[in-house]
């Protein structure tokens, strides 16, 4: 099983399409975290969303997928790469209940207010950011309503987490369509409305799907474009944390090196460990010299 995030066209109808299918980084998450059932399908929806999302940007590109809330979830937050990583962790990993199916289903980790915000890395130094409130509680219908809202462009959106047996995370998987500027509107509307009715049918009971086969059996009048390979990755390292603690500023150093000796920070996507020693501390201080 290989996860993976492809693009691909319906010239006729001007339509585009994204298939990504995150299984097996899911499950990934799931045990780097230690998460219960419904937080680990929670944050599988939500690297889902994330490999979507991305797969509209240009090389290099990142976003970030934050998601707040009043619900015993509090949040997560998915970073996912133009290259096919992706990491994410959620506030609360110990949640176990789930919802019936239909409109209510995520609501008992949800609650009833939050928002839902993607911070865009467009190249060049430069970030875009948007947020919108959380109306349906649903990250698929909420997901939707920010590409109408924030982005202006018609799409529909369908994520499914499916069990299969003891495992919750049998198959991750979503989909989004869009029109293009002259696109079919009635057609895009005709596809949507039973969109996620049909991943779900695509991917329910099985313990692995391909994204091929997704793109094949759910819209065969598209054309793939460009596929690529999906990973749990975390990019955390020891020169991140020194490049950020040089930001702090030789005042602030000076009092770390005083009274601690030492600076340390625990990567909340992986939880490993990055200590910058004194040594280090001193030779970022001579920079400011």
């Amino acid at each position: 099983m290989t996860d993976k995030r492809l693009r691909a066209i319906c010239h006729d109808k001007g339509l585009t399409a994204s298939v990504a299918v995150v299984t097996g980084s899911a499950r990934e998450g799931q045990k780097m975290h230690g998460l219960h059932d419904m937080s680990a399908m929670l944050l599988g929806q939500a690297m889902a969303a994330g490999a979507l999302l991305v797969s509209l940007q240009k090389d290099a590109s990142r976003i970030n997928l934050q998601l707040e809330c009043d619900g015993p979830l509090r949040g997560m937050f998915v970073d996912a790469g133009a290259d096919g990583s992706i990491r994410g962790y959620v506030k609360n990993p110990y949640l176990d209940v789930e919802g019936n199916r239909g409109p209510m289903r995520w609501r008992p980790a949800l609650g009833n207010k939050g928002f839902f915000s993607v911070l865009k890395d467009v190249g060049d130094g430069d970030f875009y950011r948007s947020s919108i409130e959380l109306a349906a509680m649903d990250p698929a219908l909420d997901l939707e309503r920010y590409f109408t809202t924030s982005e202006q462009v018609q799409s529909k959106v369908a994520l499914a987490v499916e069990r299969s047996g003891e495992e919750p995370l049998g198959v991750v998987a979503g989909v989004l369509i869009q029109a293009l500027p002259h696109g079919d509107l009635t057609e895009l509307q005709r596809i949507g409305a039973s969109l996620t009715a049909e991943l779900e049918r695509h991917v329910k009971g099985k313990l692995g799907v391909e994204a091929e086969a997704l793109l094949s059996s759910m819209l065969p009048g598209f054309e793939p474009m460009s596929q690529t390979p999906v990973a749990w990755r975390c990019t955390c390292s020891k020169d991140r944390v020194l490049v950020a603690l040089s930001a702090m500023g030789k005042a602030e150093l000076q009092d770390i090196l005083t009274t601690q000796g030492e600076a340390a920070a625990t990567c909340q996507f992986c939880s490993r460990r990055h200590v910058a020693s004194a040594d280090d501390l001193k030779a970022l201080l001579n920079g400011f010299s």
